[in-house]
């Protein structure tokens, strides 16, 4: 440690995980040697959002060069002077302040907001911003000294009033780039493609020029809100939606065939069942006492017994994957979709009802399910904006990952359709079919419980330069025969169908909902007490008589200046009451404060 050792230390005893209207107190804590001349100590809060792309520059002589370019967002940023104390400040005209050696602590405290600083931080030609402690702040583009020369020209015309056509011809053509979205989550373990960092900063600006200043970083990781789901019910959220595909195997023939007996014979016995004749060889015939049947006869237009011609049959059924509206998924959490076999065809049609027995199986709609796999692929779209403070032109690039959620092999796992019930889905709507003659058959979520998102995946989120979406691929594998030997290629090939459902755009969430404590500190802010919150009268069974007491509560009068307002008394609205519903439970909150790991690349590179 030399002369002086400066450092920054957030509270992470409540939680490791920060979200929105959480504050984040910590303590800076300042150990000099030798005395210290400062102007100030002052504590920042910073999120951002950074983008970089290598792109190809043409120069002379058709030469091409690789050009790195940085796009940085301001997505979080507040600050606070917590030296020299502000009661000070106010009444000292000293620009410099000693500290003799010693130890030295302050401590400090910020809200999180809701939403993205960026466009707030909109200064000069959209870039720069000059606060009051007159630190520069680039808020995106590829600082340069093109950017600084530029800068600088325009700034003399407009202090001059001469801003005409070359002040124009500086000023860059405006673009839709900024826009206003909720805080992005914490983003690493891409490289320089795209991050998003947020951490506390302090810094004890030195009085000289000459004299470098001290600074130190606390970085911490963010996960926001998932308030655009949590909201109170209304007609969108009991839509559904699907993705469907369909099978067809092809000229299928029942397992079991009735037999239909003359009108004659004993109806109320048990109907026979055509057997399965087999064509025996020698020794067979030799040592079995019962000799062999002869194939069935055909039918015959004199006879008494009627003997049905097989024919084959197509058997048509859809494999479908539906979610609740809007479909999301959250990371450790079991899976929010629901697999479904759907068929337009009645279910008696795979039964023996024909023959008086609905209740057995033909064996017509019998499909095995051998295999489910799903895929979640992660998308990160980029933009990098290009400019030498005159001219400017926007990049974009993407980049896939691919992660394998489950890979589940079942081996013969039968249904039948027979089983299929007509389902009340809004998913009917959409077969050719009339409403009503849909049926379905759900396929137990026992089968593909293990289908969880690993917790280190970002929610979706959409900022100025950085989009994160996922799309999802549900891939079955049905078979109308039990396989024998799953290690035969050509088997699995000869048997086997496979289908696979894709879900674009599917939102992941983060699992962190609304809790009354955080309404709360939505509601105040820092430094103010929280307002006080509204007593709920109790509510009686009508059957139950409640005592009256001897005197009657006395209620504040609303000309009463010492008394609480009578608004504070009421009962809480319908609104209210709807809100506090889709609270988050504090527990369930907590657990969902998941332990979302970073990158190693996270804590390096702050700035």
């Amino acid at each position: 440690m030399g002369a002086y050792d400066i450092k920054v230390e957030i509270d992470r005893s409540a939680t490791s995980t920060f979200t929105n209207y959480d504050v984040i107190k910590g303590t800076v804590t300042l150990v000099v040697t030798n005395s210290i001349s400062l102007s100030y100590i002052q504590v920042k809060l910073e999120g951002i959002a950074k983008t970089q792309l290598v792109i190809p520059v043409v120069r002379r002589k058709g030469k091409v060069d690789n050009r790195v370019i940085q796009d940085v967002h301001k997505v979080l940023y507040d600050a606070s002077v917590v030296f020299p104390p502000e009661n000070v400040r106010q009444v000292s005209l000293s620009k410099d302040f000693t500290l003799p050696p010693g130890n030295y602590t302050y401590p400090f405290e910020f809200k999180i907001p809701l939403n993205s600083s960026c466009v707030k931080l909109l200064g000069i030609t959209n870039k720069v911003l000059i606060n009051k402690n007159f630190d520069l702040l680039i808020n995106n583009g590829n600082f340069n000294r093109g950017i600084v020369g530029s800068m600088a020209k325009l700034m003399l015309l407009e202090l001059s009033g001469q801003q005409g056509q070359q002040g124009q011809q500086l000023r860059p053509q405006q673009q839709n780039y900024h826009i206003s979205s909720p805080l992005p989550p914490s983003l690493s373990g891409i490289g320089e493609f795209a991050s998003v960092q947020y951490f506390v900063k302090v810094t004890c600006k030195r009085s000289s020029f000459l004299k470098t200043n001290l600074r130190a970083y606390d970085p911490f990781i963010f996960l926001p809100l998932d308030l655009d789901i949590y909201q109170p019910p209304n007609d969108e959220d009991y839509r559904e939606v699907f993705v469907r595909k369909q099978l067809i195997f092809r000229d299928r023939i029942p397992e079991i065939v009735g037999v239909v007996m003359p009108p004659e014979a004993n109806k109320r016995k048990t109907l026979p069942l055509v057997p399965q004749y087999q064509k025996k060889g020698f020794l067979s015939r030799l040592f079995d006492p019962v000799p062999s049947l002869p194939n069935p006869p055909r039918p015959s237009k004199g006879g008494d017994a009627y003997y049905p011609e097989i024919r084959s049959k197509d058997v048509p059924f859809s494999f479908e994957v539906r979610f609740r509206h809007p479909a999301f998924l959250v990371p450790t959490k079991p899976p929010s979709f629901r697999l479904y076999l759907v068929s337009d065809r009645n279910p008696l049609r795979y039964t023996l009802g024909e023959y008086g027995r609905p209740e057995d199986s033909n064996g017509l709609g019998v499909v095995y399910l051998q295999r489910l796999v799903v895929d979640l692929t992660c998308t990160t779209v980029i933009l990098v904006l290009q400019t030498d403070g005159s001219n400017q032109a926007l990049h974009n690039a993407l980049r896939d990952e691919n992660i394998s959620v489950c890979n589940n092999s079942y081996q013969n796992l039968m249904f039948d359709l027979m089983y299929c019930k007509r389902t009340k889905s809004a998913s009917a709507t959409s077969t050719n079919a009339a409403p009503g003659d849909v049926y379905e058959l759900e396929i137990p979520q026992k089968y593909f419980a293990n289908c969880v998102l690993p917790d280190h995946l970002s929610p979706s989120f959409k900022t100025c330069n950085i989009t994160r979406k996922y799309t999802l691929t549900v891939e079955a594998s049905f078979s109308n025969e039990k396989i024998g030997d799953f290690r035969s290629a050509d088997e699995w090939a000869k048997k086997v169908k496979s289908v696979d459902l894709v879900f674009p755009n599917i939102k992941l969430l983060s699992g962190l909902a609304m809790t009354s404590s955080l309404h709360s500190s939505s509601k105040t802010n820092l430094g103010e007490k929280a307002p006080p919150t509204p007593p709920v009268r109790p509510t009686y069974e009508p059957d139950v008589k409640v005592p009256v007491p001897a005197e009657a509560p006395s209620y504040p009068s609303a000309h009463d200046e010492k008394s609480e307002p009578v608004e504070h008394l009421l009962l809480p609205t319908y609104d209210d009451v709807v809100r506090e519903s889709s609270y988050q439970d504090d527990s369930e909150h907590n657990r969902a404060r998941r332990r979302y790991e970073q990158h190693e690349q996270y804590y390096n590179n702050l700035e």
